[in-house]
């Protein structure tokens, strides 16, 4: 799926221990998290890669898309992030996760999501895309076969290690981190909000 890309212009609010969280994990990496736009709850895929994504490639948007690998007993999501021209990005994340749940179930609800890249310098580049219709009923597919299912860290981790080895497409694998605190879907507290200028121009945090 290629997204239809809208630079932001509106206010948002993340939650600010999920960014801080996140900023000090070692790059490159990825998360899944909440974001509020005019009181609305939508989620969003943030990375960090450890090289800046020229903006002659975020200017063309990218493609995203998303797959199970594993086994039925044993099952990962996989993103993938295609940038034109430049690199493919994947991340694999536990479906069971509930964090993950929740993140996924809104996005299957809103029919769409943010989508941010933190640059090493700080400096943000994001997006807000739909779901077409043929990848929101793919997500929900998945969703309602392997939601409920979920692997222990080492399965997980292996099935990680192991698509390292080979990706398909090639690409680069990052890591999953901010995975595990619920507090980080709360945005009643620890609010941070972000400007349009500090999301395109200036440094996040």
């Amino acid at each position: 799926m290629t997204t239809n890309i809208h630079n932001l212009l509106p206010r948002l609010t993340v939650n600010e221990i999920f960014i801080r969280d996140l900023m000090s994990e070692k790059s490159p990496c990825f998360a899944l998290g909440y974001v509020e736009e005019y009181k609305s709850i939508s989620g969003f895929l943030v990375l960090r890669p450890d090289r800046a994504i020229p903006t002659s490639s975020t200017q063309q948007g990218f493609r995203f898309g998303h797959s199970v690998i594993g086994t039925i007993e044993n099952p990962v999501f996989h993103f993938i992030f295609e940038f034109y021209g430049y690199a493919t990005y994947h991340g694999l994340v536990d479906l069971g996760n509930p964090l993950i749940k929740k993140v996924i179930s809104t996005m299957i609800e809103k029919g769409d999501y943010f989508f941010f890249a933190i640059n090493p310098d700080q400096t943000v580049t994001a997006f807000r895309s739909q779901l077409d219709t043929s990848a929101l009923e793919e997500l929900k597919t998945i969703f309602e076969q392997y939601g409920q299912t979920s692997e222990s860290p080492e399965c997980y981790e292996k099935i990680c290690s192991e698509f390292r080895k080979k990706p398909a497409p090639s690409g680069r694998v990052f890591n999953w981190v901010c995975r595990n605190n619920p507090s980080y879907l709360d945005l009643t507290e620890n609010r941070l909000e972000l400007s349009p200028r500090q999301l395109l121009i200036t440094k996040l945090i």
